[in-house]
């Protein structure tokens, strides 16, 4: 008996041992291939703890962190986006079955995304089919956009400013200015009807931000755009 019972106690060590090393990383590695497919991003990074460990196979997570770069978000690429969460509850059923990553509910979840001029110039160039050679210039004041467009059979110069805004959970990019030079019209100011000429720009619906998450917060910088989006509070 006394045999059977120091059998079970190693076997008990050996499982938590298995557990507290083994566990983490087989979540951890799930995660950075379900992100990385989500996001069409191939590094992305994931750290998590929980202690015990086991408490994972409930979907219990203590702290998440992750991190990927290029990643796609809607229709523009973020060249840095980091998730951090605390008190996280995952579907840990439907993440180790067909690897979809859903979170249930966390005392915090936050989603920082950093795009850079080079993914904005990206994605007018390829949202707006009226604008070539596109450059953009983002400062915190403005988001200044140069680029070529045909007007009455020919190629003006265009000079357009706006804005990244928050719209109802949706990311655009909204135009305020435009101005037009060597056409035949000369140069002209055509303020305010930009939205009118070619629309805003949508950089991502609330449906593409992960995890269910909303824009929060939307704040211009030297060179770039950060964008914050959180989890809703849960609904009682």
């Amino acid at each position: 008996m006394r045999k059977f019972f120091i059998a079970g106690s190693l076997l008990l060590v050996v499982l938590a041992v298995l557990v507290e090393g083994v566990l983490p990383e087989v979540v951890s590695s799930t995660l950075e291939r379900r992100i990385g497919d989500r996001l069409a991003s191939k590094d992305a990074q994931v750290s998590l703890n929980s202690s015990p460990s086991i408490v994972m196979l409930l979907g219990q997570v203590d702290t998440l962190q992750a991190v990927t770069h290029q990643a796609k978000v809607g229709q523009v690429y973020v060249k840095e986006l980091t998730l951090e969460g605390r008190d996280v509850h995952i579907d840990m059923a439907s993440l180790l079955d067909d690897e979809k990553f859903k979170v249930s509910r966390a005392e915090k979840l936050t989603l920082q995304g950093i795009i850079d001029e080079e993914n904005l110039r990206e994605v007018l160039s390829r949202r707006v089919d009226k604008l070539e050679n596109v450059q953009v210039k983002i400062t915190p004041e403005r988001v200044l956009v140069t680029a070529e467009v045909k007007v009455m059979g020919r190629m003006s110069q265009a000079e357009l400013s706006g804005q990244v805004v928050d719209d109802a959970g949706s990311l655009y990019f909204r135009m305020e200015h435009l101005s037009l030079k060597n056409s035949r019209l000369g140069k002209v100011k055509l303020d305010g009807l930009f939205g009118d000429v070619f629309g805003d720009v949508l950089l991502a619906g609330p449906d593409k931000i992960p995890l269910g998450m909303r824009v929060t917060e939307v704040r211009q910088l030297e060179g770039s755009i950060a964008v914050k989006a959180e989890m809703p509070p849960a609904m009682d």
